[in-house]
Parts: C-alpha cells; structure tokens; sequence
C-alpha cells in the first residue's frame, strides 16, 4: 500500500506528460533531463508501476500513465487556479473570469450577457475562448475554463459533472439579401423553395427544429450547405449563397450589419441559449456575482447533468 508520493516527483511527471519529452520538461523546469528521468524513474519505483513507454524515439504514457495525469491534470490545474485567485492583496487584485464561447453564438447576444463584468464591485480581468463546445467541455474539465455560454446543452456522454441553466430563448426568422426580397413568386414561407438555405450545423438543435418545420410545411428546399459558425452563414447569405436562419433577438442588428431583410417568421421554431458552469471546488466571487447575475436575469431553466 502506498503511503506517501512525493509531490515534486509527481509534478515532473505532469510536466513532462504535457511537454511531450523530458528536454522539453527540463527547460521548463529548469533542471537537467538526468535529474526529472531519475525522479520519474523513482516516482515509478514508488508507484510499483510504468508511467511512460518508449515508442521508437517517442515518450508516450501507459495506460496507467494516462489515468495517473488525468488526476495530475485536475490537481495541478486546480492549483494553478487557487495561485491566480489569491495571489495579492486582496482589496486590489484582479479576479479572473474565464469564458468559454461557442461558435455558434451571435456575439452581440454574449457582449449583453457579459455586460454584468462591466458594472461588477470587483476588479475583474475577462478572458473570452472562441471554439466548439467540444473543446470548450475540454477546458472546463481542466478548470481553464470558469464558464461556458453555449447553443447547445450538455451532452450527457461527457464524464463532467456540471450545472446547465437555459438562461434565453429567441424566436427564428429567414433573412434575405435585400434585392432578392422583391423577387419571390410565392409568400412565406413557399418563397423558401425559391432559393438555396444556408442552415445551422446538421446535428444541431436549431436544424433538426428548421428541418421537421420544413417537413410539416411540406417544403421540398435545396440546401446550399450547413455552417456552424453563424457569423459566417450570415456573410455568406449577405453574399448571395442562400436564405439564412437568425434569432429574432437581434433582427435589427443582422438587417444593418449584413444588408438583408427578414423574410418570415418560422413559427414553433426556437433557439435556444445556455450556460454551463462546472461545480468548482474554489469559489471566486467574480465568477460566482456573474453567473447570479445571468441566472435571475433569464430565470428560464436550470437543471444539474451528472455523467457518471
């Protein structure tokens, strides 16, 4: 039975897990690579197991070595997190909220959700991640990330245990570039049959919603693609390359910024939006006065998803 591990042995472990080598671990680390081998050739003796294998000339973790710095990930990001929180003096130093946002999501929806950092009672630093929530699940699990506003809500094959509040919802409409507007033979929603639809990502929600509307509308559409980053639909729909989806919560905004006019309403058609926040084991003040904020604001849903 193991009683004690040597917690620097432990780090040099991490280091080298997320280096890639022990030259590269060693720079970082400011020691020579025949001290971290021997210390990782000590903290394997300890452990009674092989952390790394030799691949050709490749460093790569064992089975066991993927387990051991999946725990190192969590321990050692976790200190890193407390570090930046308390380092200081209290009264002065700036608390870091760390956003993660989808790709999907129009960014003058996220400017007005994170409008609350700006009247916060504490110095705060804000760092925004663009990326697929995918990615941004990634960076959470590893405490890089304090949040997540999302399109999507979480999917229960990720081993995260998180908390997810619908925290707004918006109606859908087509948008057309201006000069096709007064072209259409039929009304709405027929006219859609007339041109090509730019539509949200396939194994989105929003897309799966526009696809039974079309269905139940018996519309027979031809699809010019599916475009999950919605800033870029909307410039390809400004460009010509079909009839896009938008929130109806920034209609004005679209219609300006793109030079396109609303064509109809897709009626029973939503999207929604999210936050995804993870349960944190060190409480910053910043993060916890934000997601308060967001929550009595758009008081619309909140539920708790734990993948075991």
């Amino acid at each position: 039975m193991i009683t004690n591990i040597n917690y620097n042995h432990f780090y040099y472990f991490w280091m080298v897990s997320r280096e890639g080598s022990i030259a590269k671990a060693s720079k970082s680390l400011y020691l020579t690579p025949q001290t971290v081998s021997a210390q990782i050739s000590s903290l394997e003796d300890r452990l009674g197991k092989k952390l790394f294998k030799r691949q050709g000339r490749q460093l790569v973790l064992t089975d066991f070595g993927k387990i051991t710095k999946r725990y190192a990930d969590d321990i050692f990001s976790l200190a890193e997190e407390w570090l930046e929180t308390t380092t200081g003096d209290q009264s002065e130093y700036a608390q870091n909220i760390k956003v993660g946002i989808s790709d999907a999501l129009p960014k003058s929806l996220v400017s007005k959700w994170l409008l609350p950092v700006l009247h916060s009672k504490f110095n705060v630093n804000l760092t925004c991640v663009d990326g697929s929530q995918q990615e941004l699940l990634s960076q959470l699990a590893v405490h890089k990330l304090d949040m997540i506003l999302a399109d999507i809500p979480i999917d229960t094959q990720y081993q995260l245990k998180v908390y997810c509040h619908e925290i707004d919802k918006s109606e859908i409409g087509f948008f057309a570039p201006k000069d096709w507007v007064n072209q259409f033979d039929s009304p709405f929603p027929q006219c859609v049959t007339e041109k090509k639809l730019l539509l949200p990502g396939k194994d989105s929600p929003m897309n799966r919603a526009i696809e039974y509307w079309l269905t139940d509308n018996q519309l027979q559409v031809n699809i010019a693609g599916h475009v999950d980053d919605s800033a870029l639909m909307k410039a390809f729909g400004k460009n010509g390359f079909g009839l896009f989806p938008a929130p109806l919560m920034v209609k004005d905004e679209v219609e300006h910024n793109y030079q396109v006019k609303m064509i109809g309403k897709i009626e029973n058609v939503f999207q929604s939006f999210y936050l995804i926040t993870p349960e944190r084991k060190i409480s910053n003040s910043a993060v916890n006065e934000l997601v308060a904020q967001l929550i009595q604001d758009h008081p619309l849903k909140d539920s708790k998803e734990s993948a075991s």
